[in-house]
């Protein structure tokens, strides 16, 4: 019976299932599992289809909520829902002649119920209403309740799924007031449907955090440790050899938040002019570009612009360009005082805003008024000729010129004779030999000196490298053409949005302190950094557009799919892509889950394209990029741009995020034995005494902080797998998913969180002993608690000690050459001994930032465990003011219930793979009857996927990975999208 039904589980993700075999040809999509009876027995069931899957679990679901809820409380939602539509249809048809309305009026009317749809999408539809064109119609099943029917269950959804913290009952207040159009269920602080699409259409959704959009990193540290947006050849619009110039080239970038810019001068009739030399590309007065840079460099960031100056011109020219410099530019300019205890490089972006920096060539001397200097010609820099052509230098030019271009001949040379405030331009073809032949060494160099790449000669048609090949380098001033669209500028400009798109971005810890030793091309995980699990879901896009230039034969439909692709360092390159949806139009579902493993999370970025499959070529139709650090969890909007980085009308994708620290998603494995067994912190020995006691000294601290770490993260696993849940999942969703197992047994009364000796926990006021599933379940609630209140009394002290033995090391580097040499250790033995020291540092340094981290999540989910206690006591007091009804449910049925096996195919036969749905051979084969007393993942989540197509055929779903699904978007509002709470808080015997 319907009511013996506990749980529906979708995935592998029964203990039945865990321990079986299942063949990889069986997607977690098609697997389901029914569970039944107070010892939870399982029946795991696999559908031949995603799909056929989907609509299972969606109509189990609903039987399973429908039969659960209470018929006052799902009534009083939707009489508040109709009488709220009645309004509206009412207001419209005022003025009508018998209920009609004309286009323009049904226009204003659906743009009233929701302000967000396209209007294209709009008056399609009533164009293919009018001409009877109307193929399927997608039909929504609301599983358990339509709407969030309290604002403790929108405070519960807000924090649990979509990972907000801090949130207050009035915050949440204000949220249902600004998007629930329903005034009663305003006044009654509910959500229903339409106010949740409306939320989750919102930029509060977004996929991209709202704190990136602004300047958030710390910008006072050196000029050397921040990645600057850099523009190569500037002044070109099109191509290198006949394009024109213009000075609309610098407005542009200046705008997007490039600080750095090119200028290419050579002599002209009577003023010095910019282009490309040597070229058939138009020109432009050097005074219209200087005062361009004048005009625009601070409209869009407040942080120093740098102008590469190429000079080509005569004296009499070269003065009339100082000239011009110091007139327009005036008090932005900056000219670095020679009395200056610091070097430029060692002043910040903070330190040196609205500065326009100029960098180029100088006089060796301060004695001369004018001498030869190598040409600057970045062209013929790839020829690495030992004897470059030299032109002549005057003085005034020389004294407004403040970064110095020295020229790069090797990393040796550079380490030993290079001055800091001298930087080197290296071509795209030398940079990515450094960055393959001495990572390393060209990663600490560009910890003390300013490098930039600019694009090869070759690349007449301003096609644009992989910038992310020479930031993995550490070089700071990676140049692009901007003029040139495509996937390498949206990575570009996708790195830049991680701070507010100033064009300064703070770089990796790894490549910027001073004792570390970092390879992007290793394939070892990279001492003291934290790699992520990132999980995302695709379930759907909205208002997707016909690609810009597409053929007449795709009438009005796209056939499209997306790819993710993730950038970052190569172990963490990759890509996949969903299956092509054909002839869905605009609206298309995908429901496919991927898992990526980042190594280097805070240099990765997450590309999305959406293509239309066709046999010629796959046309573009949109694309988002986004720094990993700047994803929101939970269910988020992906606002599409176009090919040219313009935001696109409407056109977004529809995903589910989650990330976890835990790599590969298992339990936290112990090593057997005595606890100074089970954790081996790896410490390289240096070969000098003093070095090795040092870190010798510091393995007890680290051990110890490895083994409570150890120790709270397993608890935390084990709370994961009681629930059922993925290892994504926060303290809120576990609490969730436990407060759902307490109501769904019989006699319990009550929930409240208690403290226990300093520590919260979860208590049941029920007569009786727990059963034991729930007594497993509280125990490893109680255990993980305790750990997090022992680790975060503790984590401190820890922190302490780490620091205590740290102190010495980093004192002892500055002198380890010399101390290296009088130990008598040279050559290879002291580069290696360098080497694993700086390995050693990099280790206790990432334990402290590992501990740092820990603490704030344990602070977290202590403060989630008090938002919890908060809302029991809130249900609790209010379950006590009212007065309970009981009104008799009426029996739920299934239609067609003999067809209910169909399509179906049980785990206990695996020996082939399932035929194609709609086949003949889609009969069960068996039934597998297995004891599942270990809880594991429920379906019954959040908010859910369930959708059915009448009149056509179903266009694919499945559930999200961690349980909670997610319905479908029909255009042009997500039709039926459900919030489902675990437990009903309308029962009479609830809390």
């Amino acid at each position: 019976l319907i009511e013996h039904i506990k749980e529906i589980r979708t995935g592998r993700n029964c203990e039945s299932l865990r321990h079986k075999d299942v063949p990889a040809t069986y997607s977690d999509e098609r697997i389901f599992s029914i569970l039944y009876g107070d010892s939870y027995d399982s029946l795991d069931l696999i559908a031949q289809s995603p799909e056929e899957a989907s609509i299972w679990v969606t109509g189990l679901n609903a039987l399973i909520g429908a039969s659960k809820s209470t018929p006052d409380a799902v009534e009083d939602r939707q009489t508040l829902r109709e009488t709220w539509l009645k309004e509206v249809f009412e207001a419209a048809t005022k003025d009508s002649s018998g209920g009609l309305i004309d286009q323009t009026t049904c226009i204003k009317l659906i743009r009233r119920l929701d302000s967000h749809v396209a209007m294209v999408r709009v008056k399609q539809k009533l164009q293919e209403y009018d001409m009877g064109k109307t193929t399927g119609v997608v039909v929504a099943l609301t599983v358990r309740q339509q709407g969030l029917p309290h604002l403790e269950d929108f405070h519960l959804f807000l924090e649990g799924e979509q990972g907000l913290a801090g949130l207050t009952s009035e915050k949440v207040t204000e949220m249902i007031e600004k998007y629930e159009p329903a005034p009663e269920a305003r006044r009654s602080k509910q959500m229903l449907i339409d106010g949740f699409t409306r939320y989750l259409m919102s930029e509060e959704c977004d996929v991209f955090d709202p704190v990136h959009r602004g300047v958030c990193q710390d910008m006072s540290q050196p000029l050397g440790h921040y990645f600057v947006s850099t523009s190569h050849n500037t002044y070109l619009l099109e191509d290198q050899l006949k394009g024109p110039s213009s000075v609309d080239g610098y407005i542009r970038v200046l705008t997007c938040g490039c600080r750095c810019v090119k200028v290419d001068v050579w002599d002209g009739g009577d003023e010095p002019m910019v282009y490309h030399g040597n070229t058939l590309t138009s020109k432009v007065p050097f005074r219209e570009v200087v005062h361009a840079i004048a005009s625009y460099s601070f409209d869009f960031s407040v942080y120093p612009v740098i102008v590469h100056i190429e000079n080509h011109c005569s004296i009499k020219q070269q003065k009339a360009m100082a000239h011009l410099l110091k007139t327009l530019l005036g008090t932005y300019l900056y000219i670095h005082p020679k009395e200056s205890p610091k070097s430029l490089t060692d002043l910040s972006p903070e330190d040196l805003k609205y500065k326009i920096i100029l960098k180029g060539k100088k006089l060796p001397r301060d004695d001369v008024e004018e001498d030869e200097v190598s040409d600057e010609d970045e062209g013929g820099e790839t020829k690495r000729n030992n004897n470059p052509k030299k032109i002549r230098l005057c003085r005034e030019l020389s004294s407004v010129i403040s970064l110095h271009r020295s020229r790069f001949t090797d990393l040796q040379t550079a380490r030993a004779k290079q001055d800091r405030s001298e930087m080197s331009s290296l071509s795209e073809s030398i940079a990515a030999k450094l960055s393959l032949t001495c990572p390393e060494d060209l990663v600490n160099h560009n910890k003390r000196f300013l490098t930039r790449v600019y694009p090869n000669s070759s690349r007449v048609d301003s096609s644009n490298y992989n910038p992310q090949d020479f930031w993995n380098a550490g070089c700071q001033m990676v140049a692009l053409n901007f003029q040139t669209p495509g996937q390498m500028m949206d990575v570009y400009e996708g790195r830049f949005r991680a701070n507010g798109g100033c064009g300064y971005l703070l770089k990796p810890a790894v490549m910027r302190e001073h004792i570390s030793l970092f390879s992007a091309h290793s394939r070892d995980t990279i001492p003291g950094v934290a790699p992520q699990l990132l999980k995302i879901k695709v379930i759907s896009g909205q208002c997707l557009p016909k690609p810009r230039g597409s053929t007449a034969t795709k009438a009005s439909f796209i056939d499209p799919y997306v790819v993710i692709q993730i950038f970052g360092i190569p172990s963490d390159c990759t890509e996949a892509k969903t299956r092509t949806v054909s002839n869905d139009s605009s609206f298309p579902i995908f429901n496919e889950s991927f898992e990526f493993h980042i190594n280097l999370p805070e240099l990765a970025l997450v590309r999305f394209v959406v293509l239309d499959d066709d046999f010629i070529g796959d046309d573009f139709v949109g694309q988002c990029t986004i720094p990993l650090d700047c994803i929101q969890s939970g269910y988020r909007h992906v606002r599409l741009l176009s090919s040219m980085g313009e935001p696109m009308d409407n056109a977004t994708l529809f995903i589910h995020v989650s990330t976890s620290s835990k790599m590969g998603g298992g339990k936290v494995q112990r090593v057997k034995g005595k606890r100074s067994d089970k954790v081996k912190p790896d410490i390289k020995p240096i070969g000098l005494k003093a070095a090795d006691d040092i870190f010798k000294e510091a393995s007890p601290a680290l051990a110890d902080a490895e083994y409570e770490q150890d120790k709270v993260e397993g608890a935390w696993s084990d709370v994961q797998d009681e629930c059922g849940l993925q290892h994504t999942a926060n303290m809120k969703q576990c609490l969730r998913v436990a407060i759902s197992r307490y109501m769904a047994t019989p006699d319990t009364s009550r929930l409240t969180v208690q403290e226990e000796n300093g520590i919260p926990v979860l208590r049941c006021s029920r007569p009786g002993p727990l059963p034991t599933h729930l007594l497993r379940l509280e125990t490893a609630l109680e255990k993980v608690l305790v750990e997090i209140h022992h680790f975060l009394k503790k984590g401190e002290e820890m922190g302490s000690s780490l620091e205590s033995r740290l102190k010495p090391a980093l004192a002892m580097y500055d002198q380890l050459d010399s101390l290296l040499s009088s130990a008598g250790i040279k050559g290879k033995k002291a580069n290696r001994a360098l080497e694993n020291f700086a390995w050693n540092v990099r280790i206790i340094r990432g334990q402290l930032d590992r501990l740092l981290a820990l603490r704030k999540t344990c602070n977290i989910a202590m403060e989630q465990v008090q938002s919890t206690k908060t809302m029991l006591d809130s249900i609790n007091q209010r379950d006590r003011d009212r007065s309970p009804t009981v009104r008799e449910r009426p029996r739920l049925t299934l239609a067609n219930r003999h067809n209910t096996t169909e399509n179906l195919t049980t785990y206990g036969s695996l020996g082939r793979t399932p035929t194609t749905p709609g086949s003949a051979d889609c009969k069960p084969k068996s039934i597998l009857k297995k004891s599942n007393s270990n809880l594991e993942s429920s379906s019954i989540g959040y908010v859910n996927e369930e959708y059915m197509v009448a009149q056509g055929s179903s266009s694919g779903a499945g559930d999200d990975e961690d349980g909670q699904s997610m319905d479908l978007l029909q255009p042009p509002l997500l039709h039926s999208f459900s919030y489902t709470p675990s437990f009903s808080y309308e029962q009479n015997t609830a809390l």
